[in-house]
């Protein structure tokens, strides 16, 4: 059973994420992420002493998120042979689907203090030997994974984002190099 202090903690985190996917990481405040938790800022500076200390937080758990639906999707996966990367794939597609909420952890990760890429560079390892222990070739496994890594990318910074229909088959495409 998780303590009170674990669950606040969750609850500013998830509160700061989705104050971020309605604003920007730009207006990011304590004040704002305080208010959007509906507690107050010595409540929140109780769980998180300043902004960077939130931040590297929420890095984390949208990665730690996004790694327990990988994990989600590959055991609900009954075909071992290319698990891990329909597992990714499936992951992105509901994470792009769904505001693209690791978008918001490598915006925050890169922009506002590169040592926050430690969370995202751990994520992305577990991820990608999982991919390449995936009983499909490595490099068709890794070729996947960029293939995710720019779709991401293409959205973060807007270069020429897909439409959905072509995202849909772009993404297809990909779960038919698993077999």
């Amino acid at each position: 059973m998780e303590s009170k202090a674990t669950i606040k903690r969750k609850h500013i985190l998830k509160s700061a994420k989705d104050y971020i996917l309605d604003n920007d990481i730009n207006s990011l405040t304590l004040d704002a992420v305080a208010k959007q938790a509906g507690i107050s800022k010595g409540g929140l500076l109780y769980h998180f002493p300043n902004k960077e200390a939130l931040l590297l937080e929420v890095t984390q758990y949208i990665f730690e998120d996004f790694t327990s639906l990988f994990n989600e999707h590959a055991m609900n996966d009954s075909v071992d042979k290319g698990r891990w990367s329909r597992a990714l794939i499936e992951a992105t597609k509901e994470d792009l689907n769904h505001n693209a909420e690791l978008n918001v952890g490598l915006l925050a990760s890169s922009m506002l203090n590169p040592d926050l890429l430690t969370n995202m560079s751990q994520s992305y390892q577990y991820m990608q030997n999982k991919v390449e222990q995936d009983r499909i070739d490595p490099v068709t496994a890794t070729i996947i994974r960029l293939a995710i890594d720019g779709l991401y990318y293409s959205e973060l910074f807007n270069i020429a984002p897909l439409d959905k229909k072509l995202r849909e088959n772009v993404i297809q495409e990909l779960i038919n190099m698993t077999k």
